[in-house]
């Protein structure tokens, strides 16, 4: 992430004036570092962002009657939900005892969001309002993170479930919990993504049972900056980081404010187990491919069984995934854990004939598949069961790494052959640096090199290839700084961010410094095909503190190894974002991530360790230097302002305050007014008049530059390239800087030009050579595919025209031809390339603006005349998907600039998010249609929505009505 230079050197003479930046020692070594601690005070209330309009008052909700619904799933475990109370612990006089005791009285306790955390429940209560809009989040006491808190629910057991050992499930809390049931302190849990699991068979009662929830806050909240004109940037978190395990970003950073609980509560779901005397713990599978076949897979299954009775446990575990089953009999002592193995030495029917593979998105279908295993006594009788979903695929890595005998060697690790020892291979500490900014590793001592197989010179060394099922993928994606500012975790919320990705072509999602660790993102990961490259919580080397407690530190990251191992999705565990850890971390993780994993990469540091630096993030007036000066190698972050639509930001302040720029655009990351990219605006387009004059030049340059970045990655595939993440696609909260679409679904010009950029077949014309390339990033070969360059003036007139036809090999670059432009063109003109297959079919079609007069630039589309687009609307019969298609056209004498589509309620006029367009922020020629497809989530209902198109130069349309189911 950038580190705004300014801001750090200010930053270190405030601090050196409140004498607290003078050394930070970690608990095991005697290195001194000078690192940010945040604000020593808060920042002077001078410099706080002021709104044009009255700040929101919160509505308070009327507390009801809490009644707990116990929401069982697949495994027979149940949710505890709907029922819980939150009260703050200063506002109670009784005791522990007392608070989880039947009987205690809760008329003043709220209504509480479980899962949530503490600002979910008092927002959703009416306490505070909405944080995300305008400058609501300065009006929310921050003491709020230095506060604990009481959660309370009362609940019955399933009357089918009496007598059988009853377990207590927390699935993450943050960031310290004391459990307590009926009266009886039963644990504690510490870290914000450790579980919690406890035996409560013993403190039940029979009816009514009371649990009660202590909520710590962490050790060291920190004070937020409040970004404004004055104020600038800040510092990115601060003392935050001392604890570690937790939600690092939301003391405050440069893409999300201070958030006022810091995110403490109880954040993942609270569940009851019900076993016999025997459990299931932590199954792993792992799948080895006999690679480079991949038409056969061989299936190793362990799993933890634990006797938690006081007598000797004879069992058989069994297993099932779809047709294939299997079992063995084990012997447990009493509260003996034992490890239980089915390999296909043992059982061939674990050899898969012809697996349905996971592959990322682009280079095929993300099968998965589902084990079942149980476990039962010598009666037969259930004990416990797990369903697991996995995927079948098979991950390498292409690496430089220096042997004992040769530096500099090229390598491909496979973690399955080289980890079966259970020892991390690398020494990550003694690194060399091999070119300017990029280190490799050496290889440790005592490890044998033939666990590696070495590899002939690459044009892409020293670079990171990652690799599935023994095919090299081009990595394109993007960070999550966090999944939402205030933790809304659910599925229902989550999905439609991953459907976006997906539908970008992005097939990376980094889970920076792990702020989005929790099943259903990664579920969603293994479904819609995202490999996730996982952080854990370090930020910046040299800048960001180190965590106090290493022990606390790697106990959170071995139940998130052991947690989450089976999601094919997962391809890299990073200890850190941008540097190494210290020492006792990194030989903690990488011991962990090969004991406990072995089929991954561990990999140290986010970028330079066979990475290029990340960076930069400022908007390039020159955007061809993302050709000539940037692109190499792998890219952990990369990036540029990314505007919201003139409709998105209405939706996050008031009306007052949405034109012109001011505070609460600031307070909203506009850092330092992204002067830059408003300059640029107005020398490209002329100065804008209003907000959605501004945002629909914006949407332009958030489309070239966008587009820009992924293309001069695609100009150099394998040929030093091998992968590209954006900072970031992903908003936590109502942002102004990077992301590709809103906190609410909406999708900008960043949107599109990435997606264009990114398709898996893909033609191009790179800058500033004008040579005409073809990206393959996909597995499918094309044959006397045709490649086409047409140039057109701005009636539509046909000026210079190429075609060549070309043989696309799969996953690679294919050049096809020089543009050879005429000399005379006219100030603005369309360079349109398209790629078709053999028949003809269209497969890619790009359109540049280009300018010749470099004073005017593209001013001329101010003169444009406003036209009005025809439509012909269909309702598909795809009733899953639910998609209509949309046919474009312009019957006007000037090209319809930047079309973008939006669904929109015919009553209101809002726009119906989230909604899927195939194409958004194009163009159309005088006398050109175009067919655009759009679906909505599964069953909904199209009755009175209307399609409006607005544009650089698009009336405003005649909304038309859908056509209903």
């Amino acid at each position: 992430m950038p580190l705004n230079k300014h801001v750090f050197i200010s930053k270190k003479k405030s601090l050196l004036a409140f004498a607290i930046l003078s050394f930070f020692t970690t608990d095991v070594s005697a290195q001194i570092y000078n690192l940010n601690f945040g604000l020593a005070k808060p920042q002077d209330t001078s410099t706080l962002p002021r709104s044009l309009a009255r700040p929101q008052q919160a509505v308070p909700v009327a507390k009801r009657f809490p009644k707990t619904l116990l929401n069982k799933n697949a495994d027979g475990d149940f949710s505890i939900l709907n029922g819980w109370e939150m009260a703050a612990a200063n506002t109670l006089k009784a005791d522990a005892k007392q608070i989880s005791s039947a009987g205690y009285a809760t008329k003043m306790w709220y209504n509480a969001t479980v899962p949530g955390t503490v600002l979910t429940t008092l927002v959703n209560q009416g306490v505070y309002p909405n944080p995300y809009f305008g400058l609501n989040n300065l009006y929310i006491p921050d003491s709020l993170a230095r506060m604990d808190w009481w959660y309370r629910t009362n609940f019955e057991l399933p009357k089918e479930k009496e007598n059988k050992q009853v377990w207590l499930l927390f699935k993450g809390i943050n960031y310290n919990a004391q459990i307590w049931l009926n009266g009886n302190r039963i644990g504690e849990i510490n870290g914000a993504f450790k579980r919690g699991k406890f035996n409560v068979t013993n403190q039940l009662l029979k009816g009514k049972n009371t649990l009660a929830v202590h909520i710590l806050p962490t050790n060291n909240p920190g004070i937020p900056h409040e970004e404004s004109p004055s104020a600038g940037q800040g510092p990115n978190g601060g003392q935050l980081a001392l604890d570690g395990p937790t939600f690092i970003s939301s003391e405050g950073w440069d893409w999300m404010p201070g958030i006022r609980d810091r995110n403490i509560g109880i954040w993942q779901d609270v569940c009851l187990s019900f076993t016999g005397a025997v459990t299931i713990i932590d199954p792993h599978v792992v799948s080895d491919l006999d690679l480079p076949d991949t038409t056969r897979a061989k299936l190793n299954i362990k799993t933890k069984l634990y006797n938690d009775s006081k007598v000797l446990q004879q069992v058989t575990i069994s297993g099932k995934i779809e047709n294939i089953s299997f079992e063995r009999k084990a012997s447990l002592k009493p509260q003996q854990s034992t490890l239980v193995s089915f390999s296909p030495e043992d059982f061939a029917q674990l050899i898969i004939k012809n697996p349905r593979l996971w592959w990322p998105n682009g280079y095929g279908r993300p099968e998965l598949y589902h084990l079942q295993l149980e476990v039962r006594g010598v009666d037969g009788i259930l004990l416990d069961r797990k369903t697991i979903r996995f995927g079948i695929r098979e991950l390498s890595y292409e690496m430089t790494v220096d042997l004992p005998n040769k530096n500099g060697q090229r390598l491909e690790l496979n973690p399955i052959t080289a980890l079966k020892q259970g020892k991390p291979l690398f020494d990550n500490v003694n690194r060399r640096e091999a070119v300017q900014g990029v280190w490799v590793p050496q290889l440790r001592k005592g490890i044998d090199a033939n666990l590696l197989q070495p590899l002939p010179e690459s044009t892409v060394a020293p670079y990171l290839v990652l690799k599935v099922n023994g095919k090299s993928i081009y990595c394109k994606g993007g960070n999550w700084g966090m999944d939402d500012a205030m933790k809304k975790t659910s599925r229902n919320f989550l999905e439609p961010y991953f459907r976006l990705h997906k539908d970008a072509n992005f097939n990376m999602i980094r889970n920076w410094t792990g702020e989005s660790t929790q099943e259903s993102f990664y579920e969603l990961s293994d479904e819609y095909g995202m490999l996730v490259w996982n952080d854990f919580w370090m930020s910046t080397e040299g800048y960001n503190l180190y965590p106090k407690d290493n022990a606390l530190f790697l106990a959170n990251a071995k139940d998130v190894i052991v947690r989450y191992r089976n999601h094919p999705s997962i391809v890299i565990w990073c200890a850190r974002n941008e540097g190494a850890p210290q020492e006792v971390i990194e030989n903690g993780l990488a011991d962990l991530v090969a004991k406990e994993d072995g089929t991954r990469l561990y990999q140290p540091n986010s970028r330079n360790l066979n990475l290029r630096p990340s960076g930069p993030w400022h908007y390039f007036k020159k955007p061809e230097e993302y050709f000539t000066k940037q692109a190499i190698g792998f890219n952990t972050e990369l990036g540029t302002p990314s505007i919201p639509t003139a409709a998105s930001i209405r939706k996050m302040m008031a009306k007052e305050d949405t034109w012109p720029i001011n505070d609460v655009w600031y307070y909203h990351d506009l850092h330092d007014g992204q002067k830059d990219f408003r300059k640029a605006l107005e020398d490209l387009y002329g100065a804008p008049t209003d907000l959605d004059d501004f945002s629909k030049k914006a949407q332009l340059i958030n489309y070239d530059s966008h587009r820009a970045m992924f293309e001069a990655w695609n100009s150099k595939l394998w040929n030093s390239t091998s992968g590209l993440l954006l900072w970031m696609t992903h908003p936590a909260w109502p942002s102004m800087v990077w992301q590709v679409y809103s906190w609410d679904y909406e999708t900008f010009g960043s949107y599109f030009g990435a997606k264009k950029a990114c398709e898996p077949v893909h033609i191009q014309m790179n800058m500033p050579d004008q040579k005409i390339v073809v990206v393959n990033a996909s597995l499918k070969k094309y044959a006397k595919a045709q490649s086409a360059l047409y140039v057109y003036d701005t009636a539509g007139r046909e000026i210079h025209k190429k075609v060549k036809t070309i043989d696309l090999a799969e996953n690679k670059l294919t050049e096809c031809f020089e543009a050879e432009l005429p000399n005379k063109l006219p100030e603005v003109y369309l360079a349109r390339v398209i790629l078709k297959d053999n028949e003809g079919n269209l497969i890619s079609q790009n359109d540049y603006w280009k300018a010749t007069n470099e004073i005017k630039k593209f001013k001329a589309f101010n003169e444009l005349g406003k036209i009005n687009l025809a439509f012909d609307l269909g309702v598909s019969e795809k009733k899953v998907s639910n998609e209509t298609t949309v046919m474009l056209a312009n019957h006007s004498k000037v090209p319809a600039v930047s079309i973008k589509l939006n669904l929109v309620d015919r009553k209101t006029g809002d726009i119906i998010l989230p909604a899927y367009f195939s194409d958004g922020y194009f163009n159309l020629l005088p006398g050109e249609s175009r067919l655009v497809s759009v679906a909505l989530p599964a069953n909904y209902n199209w009755d009175n929505l209307t399609l409006k198109a607005e544009g650089y130069n698009i009336a405003d349309t005649h909304p038309k009505k859908m056509i209903s189911k």
